[in-house]
């Protein structure tokens, strides 16, 4: 069933418009959002069609318009800039929605206790085709059914009880598709090197990696089931996975590259929290 925002109403803000905001948008926008409701608050924000965009928040104010969403995307250390004005606008019918790395539902509910509902999102780039994660919390009176309605077009969700965890998904979903992009180019890299053109290693990459996940998904087995699929005792693949799994270096890579992405998440929050 196609998942459709043709009837969603009330107006939204987006303060900040960058790269996730902007896949974000873009995907609300495909899926029927008018885009007469929206206004972007962003200098460097690209231009959409039909869409109202100010240059900096003090016009947005000075425009004496109100928004039922406001969506936070710009950078987590901004967030002081912006609070102080940001604050007047918010009323008892506003949910503030929020993308910031790092950024509390309590940091939130502190800086903005005059909106209805606090909604932190932890969405990937994927959400620019509908094949995304989002991952998000709750605090206050929120519209559970609004903000299900919002985030089923991109992709996959994911509602959490708390934002306990949200640093550590900011790593692993969030940042996530940075860490794929670098293995797929790796394997294409280390292709290259044993021989293959740079444009067969890629293209080869792409489609082993994309299929091997679309695979999975469809399968519904676990990762190691498949494993057992392709490799064979004394095979081919048998050799590159005990490369892979000696001495169980493989996984210890990964926990740091996640662990080095949580910690700075804790630390963009202290900044924003004025604490950095």
């Amino acid at each position: 069933m196609t998942k459709t925002l043709a009837t969603f109403t009330g107006r939204m803000l987006l303060v900040g418009c960058g790269n996730m905001a902007g896949a974000m948008l873009d995907r609300w926008l495909a899926a029927g959002l008018d885009p007469a409701l929206v206004a972007i608050v962003d200098p460097f924000a690209k231009p959409r069609e039909g869409i109202a965009h100010f240059a900096a928040l003090a016009d947005w104010l000075a425009a004496e318009q109100g928004a039922e969403w406001i969506m936070l995307g710009m950078k987590p250390q901004q967030l002081g800039e912006v609070a102080d004005d940001l604050t007047p606008v918010l009323t008892g019918e506003t949910h503030l929605l929020s993308i910031l790395a790092g950024v509390s539902l309590a940091d939130l509910a502190l800086r903005f206790p005059a909106a209805k509902a606090q909604v932190r999102i932890l969405p990937n780039l994927a959400a620019r085709i509908g094949a995304g994660v989002s991952a998000f919390a709750t605090l206050g009176d929120v519209d559970a059914a609004a903000v299900a309605g919002l985030l089923d077009p991109l992709g996959t969700v994911v509602a959490l009880a708390d934002d306990s965890t949200m640093d550590l998904i900011t790593a692993f979903t969030g940042s996530g598709p940075a860490f794929v992009f670098r293995l797929i180019e790796s394997y294409a890299a280390a292709g290259e090197r044993l021989g293959l053109s740079s444009d067969d290693a890629l293209k080869l990459a792409i489609a082993t990696f994309g299929g091997s996940t679309a695979l999975l998904a469809d399968s519904g087995e676990k990762p190691g089931v498949l494993v057992a699929q392709v490799a064979s005792k004394g095979g081919t693949t048998q050799a590159g996975l005990d490369v892979l799994d000696e001495g169980g270096q493989l996984a210890a890579l990964l926990t740091n590259v996640l662990r080095a992405a949580r910690d700075r998440g804790r630390e963009l929050a202290d900044i924003a929290r004025g604490d950095g």
